[in-house]
């Protein structure tokens, strides 16, 4: 009974661990921008698209270092002062001061478009982003303080969520029956 759900349970492990690359000190995220998370909320006119962005983050513990690559479209209008940046150490909802930069908004940068680049990071920085105690946030003029929000961890593809959830149930159903 035990021997039918270990090899379940190790494949519901593996799928779950965060991706990493095939080196253990580069860790890399993938996750969605959107007005959801802005706090205080976003105001977006009736009638507009909402804004939205993918963006990419990989941190190398070894280089102290993070890189990133932000798609962003359908802004309120041009990323302005203060621009966009990460901020932390926060949790989800919380707000935090800035720790690294993406673009200052001066000149300001176009309502859809693109922003990559890379910085050197602190062992305090390190420690809290890869804690998931950081957040990306994109300034407009029409939301000040900030009108795309992200919380800077891996968020799985829906697809790979359902397949763990399911496999998880699977592992329950195996085990209960047993």
């Amino acid at each position: 009974m035990i021997s039918r759900s270990l090899p379940m349970l190790a494949i519901v492990a593996a799928l779950a661990t965060p991706l990493a690359s095939s080196a253990d000190h580069l860790t890399e995220w993938t996750f969605p921008l959107s007005t959801a998370q802005a706090n205080p909320p976003a105001v977006i006119p009736s009638g507009d698209p909402l804004p939205t962005g993918m963006a990419s983050v990989i941190i190398d513990s070894d280089a102290m270092s993070i890189t990133w690559d932000v798609d962003y479209q359908d802004l309120t209008g041009p990323i302005v002062s203060p621009g966009a940046h990460f901020h932390g150490p926060a949790m989800l909802g919380s707000n935090a001061g800035v720790q690294i930069f993406l673009t200052d908004g001066d000149p300001p940068e176009p309502a859809s478009g693109n922003l990559s680049g890379m910085a050197s990071l602190t062992s305090q920085q390190l420690d809290d982003v890869l804690s998931g105690l950081w957040y990306l946030n994109v300034h407009t003029e029409a939301n000040p303080a900030g009108e795309l929000r992200a919380q800077v961890m891996n968020v799985p593809e829906p697809a790979s969520a359902a397949l763990i959830a399911a496999m998880g149930a699977m592992a329950f159903g195996i085990r209960r029956r047993a």
